[in-house]
């Protein structure tokens, strides 16, 4: 019984290891995108419109697209791809 404890706990990790490692066949197939507000800084009035980074990275080849802009609107959203 203990050995096939052993087994099971062994086929579980490689199952999971197998589940986290995944590849993609083309670029843009699958993309991870971001939106963060940006802190003010000190020396910024709470008055002050926020900007905001929009990150976008590319599973397959593992591209960054990054951009500062200043809403938070789909059009913004649009031209980190352009």
């Amino acid at each position: 019984m203990k050995r096939l404890a052993k087994i099971e706990l062994s086929l579980e990790s490689k199952k999971k290891l197998a589940a986290r490692h995944y590849n993609k066949s083309y670029p843009g197939e699958m993309v991870h995108f971001d939106t963060k507000r940006l802190p003010l800084l000190k020396s910024e009035t709470k008055t002050l419109p926020r900007d905001y980074l929009f990150v976008g990275i590319d599973n397959f080849s593992r591209e960054l697209y990054a951009a500062i802009l200043p809403d938070k609107t789909l059009n913004s959203a649009a031209t980190i791809w352009n």
